[in-house]
């Protein structure tokens, strides 16, 4: 998944710098003028009529702030007339429901949630600590940031800061702007998308923007798909149920050379559970990694799990170890 070159994008924009003293907007250690054009307040607000009391109350519940289920991310659902689906999903790593404004943002999503070297995920981060970077601002852009009923300045956000682990074990934080690509055909949002860049340069953050052209499409469709399967409850399962099952699916799919659709078959007849008991339980061993597929291709339940290069999961002396289906 490579991220979308902001570099080369903004090479038909000037580059300088955006300063600005405010009690909640956008800043940036840099020097000189950046000058903002065609900038639409509704793309900045995302919201109409923004005041000093919505941005008070903002502040005061506590929104950007917090680590993993305490977090409260900047705009929710509610807050934004969305341009494509918002979606508000259980984030398991998180332990809270996380607010996704778009398509896009959704597939991202659930890319991260997958990796097991996330350890957080805060959507709709806020640029908030302003600190004060006071040097020379266009007074274009000083009017475009500002509401233009109520001249309150807009929060400019990034879609996602990630907390990770590096292949040595090491924190490490890297941000994200999540765009469709057609977004960026557009001027103000390529200016926004350089602020938020020296914003996180600044910070010494690694940032990136990321389109919908960067996203493996059917690997985060997969993950949607088998994840919603630890629900179990949800289905009508306890998860003592769900877990003799899983063991004993486990072991026919080790062991059979029939089609997936065939084994489940085979499975729902012997537990006489109903039909579909037996692809719930599927997605579910996928999802707890009690089995390991290739997650890039689509999974095709007429193929068997040779043909899917299935491995089963087995633990041996308190070690996951995975074993290829002969």
């Amino acid at each position: 998944m490579k991220p979308y070159n902001l570099t080369s994008a903004m090479s038909r924009c000037r580059h300088s710098a955006v300063s600005k003293k405010t009690d909640a907007v956008v800043y940036m250690r840099t020097h000189g003028t950046f000058s903002f054009q065609a900038m639409e307040a509704d793309e900045l607000a995302r919201s109409s009529d923004w005041t000093e009391a919505k941005l008070k109350r903002f502040l005061a519940e506590g929104r950007g702030q917090g680590d993993r289920e305490s977090y409260r991310p900047w705009l929710t659902v509610m807050d934004v007339p969305s341009r494509g689906r918002a979606s508000r999903v259980f984030s398991r790593k998180c332990n809270r429901v996380v607010h996704l404004l778009t398509d896009t943002q959704l597939r991202y999503f659930y890319l991260l949630e997958w990796d097991e070297s996330i350890l957080d995920i805060k959507e709709q981060f806020p640029l908030l600590d302003v600190e004060t970077i006071v040097d020379q601002m266009d007074e274009s852009l000083l009017k475009r940031l500002k509401d233009p009923k109520t001249e309150v300045p807009h929060v400019i956000t990034t879609t996602f800061v990630i907390t990770a682990k590096d292949h040595e074990g090491r924190e490490i934080q890297y941000a994200r702007a999540i765009k469709d690509a057609a977004e960026l055909e557009k001027k103000a949002t390529l200016e926004r998308l350089e602020i938020q860049r020296r914003y996180w340069e600044a910070c010494q953050v690694d940032f990136a923007v990321v389109t919908q052209h960067e996203i493996p499409v059917q690997r985060s469709r997969n993950i949607e798909w088998v994840l919603s399967a630890l629900n179990v409850e949800d289905y009508g399962f306890s998860s003592t149920q769900i877990q003799e099952y899983a063991s004993i699916l486990q072991e026919q799919l080790l062991s059979s050379d029939q089609s997936i659709r065939a084994i489940l078959a085979s499975f729902e007849r012997e537990m006489k559970e109903e039909a579909g008991t037996g692809l719930l339980v599927f997605r579910y061993l996928i999802a707890s990694r009690l089995i390991q597929i290739n997650m890039d291709a689509d999974i095709q339940l007429s193929a068997t799990p040779k043909d899917l290069g299935l491995k089963v999961n087995m633990l041996q002396g308190g070690e996951k170890r995975f074993g290829a289906v002969r």
